[in-house]
């Protein structure tokens, strides 16, 4: 199943989304979605999730916490949810912060299983 096809129903299925990326472990866009003609902008947040993941992963390793399953920062505009994947993937959701983080949270973690199934 394309991963432009999983994005774009991630985008129908949460109205509220901005944009969606899947990226690769070096912070590359492997696919991306968007509601605006320009991708940069999603490009670039889909890189620096990737940093923060490392960052993140580093803290819960050194604490014994376990593998993070995902991670929301919210904006005061916008709200970004990242799920991890295996091998080093993630899927990023932008949505608008008057959207319920819960739903597009749920519908991101649906997309990434679909993702798993698909390539892992």
């Amino acid at each position: 199943m394309p991963f432009n096809y999983l994005l774009t129903n991630l985008l129908v299925d949460v109205p509220q989304a901005v944009g969606a990326i899947f990226v690769d472990p070096e912070g590359e866009a492997v696919e991306w979605v968007t509601r605006h003609n320009d991708p940069f902008d999603l490009k670039v947040e889909g890189a620096y999730h990737t940093i923060f993941m490392r960052q993140l992963e580093q803290v819960t390793t050194s604490v014994d916490a376990g593998p993070i399953d995902s991670f929301v920062i919210e904006g005061s505009r916008l709200v970004t949810l990242t799920q991890a994947l295996p091998d080093g993937y993630y899927v990023v959701l932008v949505v608008d912060r008057s959207g319920s983080r819960a739903y597009a949270l749920h519908r991101l973690r649906r997309a990434a299983e679909v993702i798993v199934k698909e390539i892992f």
